[in-house]
C-alpha cells in the first residue's frame, strides 16, 4: 500500500509532482489490470482501460474531485471503463448480427462500391450541421472522444452531448438517405481529414 495518506498523495499530484504519480502508477497498475480482466478477460484491452485512466488521471488532475480516497476513485474509474466498453461490443455486436441476418439472401451488391464523390457528400452533410452540433459530432466520429470526454472539454453536460449526437445522426441520415446504410457506415468509420 502507499505511505502517507491518498488525499496527501493526491494533492502532490495535482501540484504536478511526477514522483507521487509514478508511485501511484507503480503501486496500482497491476491490481488495476487484473481488476479490469475480471470484466474483459481480456489483458490487452484491460491495459488500455488501465493506461486511460492514468492518462486521465494526470490530465484532469487539477479538475478531479476525489470524495472517498484515491484507490477507490481508480478503481470506480477501472469498473465505469470496463462497463462501457462491454455495453459498446454488445451493440456493436448486436448490429453486426442484424446486417449479417438481413444480408443472408442478398445477390445485389452494387451498393457497397462508393459512388463518384460520396465522400464529398458526406463531409456537405457533416459541414451544414449546425455549429455545436457539428463540433460535438466531429469530438466523437472523428477524434474518438467518448461522450463524456467531449460534455468535460466543452464544459457542457453529458446529456447535451447525447442529444445533439442524436440530432446530428438524425439530420445526417435525412440528408444522406439516398444512400442508406452504406453512408452511415462511413458517417460511423471515416476519420477526419
Amino acid at each position: 500500500m502507499l505511505t502517507g495518506s491518498d488525499n496527501q498523495i493526491f494533492e502532490a499530484i495535482k501540484r504536478d509532482d511526477n514522483g507521487a504519480y509514478e508511485i501511484v502508477f507503480r503501486e496500482y497498475y497491476r491490481p488495476m489490470t487484473a481488476y479490469a480482466f475480471r470484466f474483459l478477460g481480456n489483458i490487452a484491452d484491460s491495459e488500455s482501460i488501465v493506461q486511460d485512466v492514468f492518462l486521465r488521471l494526470w490530465q484532469k488532475r487539477k479538475e478531479i474531485m476525489i470524495t472517498s480516497s484515491l484507490q477507490n476513485y481508480l478503481f470506480r474509474s477501472v469498473k465505469n471503463h470496463c462497463i462501457n466498453q462491454i455495453e459498446h461490443e454488445k451493440i456493436k455486436s448486436g448490429y453486426q448480427t442484424l446486417v449479417i441476418r438481413n444480408d443472408a439472401d442478398r445477390s445485389e451488391y452494387s451498393e457497397f462500391f462508393l459512388e463518384f464523390g460520396l465522400m464529398n457528400k458526406i463531409e456537405a452533410a457533416i459541414a451544414s450541421l449546425p455549429e455545436k452540433r457539428q463540433e460535438i459530432f466531429r469530438l466523437a466520429r472523428e477524434e474518438g472522444l467518448k461522450y463524456r470526454e467531449i460534455a468535460d472539454r466543452l464544459n457542457i453536460s453529458i446529456k447535451t452531448v447525447e442529444t445533439q449526437m442524436t440530432l446530428a445522426l438524425k439530420q445526417l441520415r435525412e440528408s444522406l438517405k439516398e444512400y442508406k446504410n452504406l453512408v452511415m457506415f462511413f458517417v460511423f468509420t471515416v476519420k477526419g481529414k
